[in-house]
């Protein structure tokens, strides 16, 4: 289930606001500096404009937020926390430093705290409604890279889990980010697999762990000239254990970028943004797919009288 609409409404509200805010600052500093400050001089025009970066950079966290499905309650409260921090800082301006500024500035400050405000209230109600997903899904930096992890219980046996895994052309049915899967060769260790993207894209995959019932791992053929992505190594690793009367199965997606330290550097917040609910879908779909195979097989049996 994905995240209430309301928390992510007033977060794309923020967002916008901090944008328009951000770039006024931006380019007509001097300006609202004139109109703000009773003294204007060139350092303050200078603290305008470093505000009006940080407001973009926060406006583009607000964005990444708004845009995930399942973003967390604990993310939406971090901001609601930096709102209230704007809210506390503009009060102490205005009632300890208020002959710094000027009628207009002192209006001004009071209209932006207030639209932060209610900002922050939208979004701690909606956060309030907030349902975690499922899926249990984990994200740590290992080696220059990435390892993502989601974890699903379902109320299936080990057995049937472990069938479901093992349908690979099956797989593109529950993973929105596959469009085919295609077995060339062997089974076990050394089985080649192709797998198609959305648009067509496609890169070839060898099985390099098997464990007959439980886990299989495959790596990704990254090194081909004609791999579409750009990931320096990518492996993943599907397993699954008894847990309950049911069972747990996992994903664990190993994965280093390409590029110069920058292009690294920003890829581990962008892929956590894009990778995560794609994780929690196919967990889903999955899971789904392995309850109602569970059930077609206990039906099966019932009329059989085994």
């Amino acid at each position: 289930m994905s995240t209430l609409p309301a928390a992510r409404i007033f977060l794309g509200l923020n967002a916008a606001f901090s944008v328009i805010s951000g770039l006024a600052l931006l380019f007509v500093s001097s300006s609202i500096a004139q109109m703000m400050f009773t003294d204007p001089g060139d350092w303050k025009a200078t603290i305008l404009l470093g505000l009006g970066i940080g407001l973009l950079v926060f406006a583009l966290d607000l964005v990444m937020l708004a845009t995930n499905p399942y973003v967390s309650k604990s993310e939406v409260m971090l901001i609601v926390i930096a709102d209230i921090g704007w809210i506390a800082v503009s009060a102490v301006l205005i009632l300890f430093f208020g002959d710094l500024f000027t009628s207009n500035g002192i209006l001004a400050i009071s209209v932006v705290a207030t639209f932060v405000a209610l900002f922050a209230i939208g979004q701690f109600v909606g956060a309030q409604k907030i349902v975690p997903p499922v899926p249990h899904v984990d994200f740590r930096r290992e080696g220059g890279g990435l390892v993502a992890t989601v974890k699903r219980k379902v109320n299936a046996p080990v057995e049937t889990v472990w069938d479901v895994m093992n349908d690979h052309p099956g797989y593109a049915d529950v993973a929105s980010n596959i469009a085919k899967v295609e077995v060339l060769s062997g089974d076990g260790v050394g089985m080649k697999r192709r797998c198609y993207g959305p648009k067509g894209e496609n890169w070839e995959e060898t099985c390099d762990r098997f464990e007959d019932g439980r886990a299989y791992g495959f790596r990704i053929h990254t090194e081909a000239q004609d791999y579409p992505y750009p990931f320096a190594d990518l492996r993943g690793l599907w397993s699954v254990e008894p847990s309950g009367s049911g069972s747990e199965f996992s994903i664990e997606i190993a994965v280093k970028p390409k590029g110069n330290i920058i292009l690294r550097s920003l890829f581990a917040p962008t892929a956590i943004w894009k990778f995560k609910p794609i994780l929690v879908d196919l967990a889903d779909a999955w899971a789904a797919r392995m309850e109602s195979k569970s059930k077609s097989n206990r039906v099966a049996r019932g009329r059989s009288g085994k």
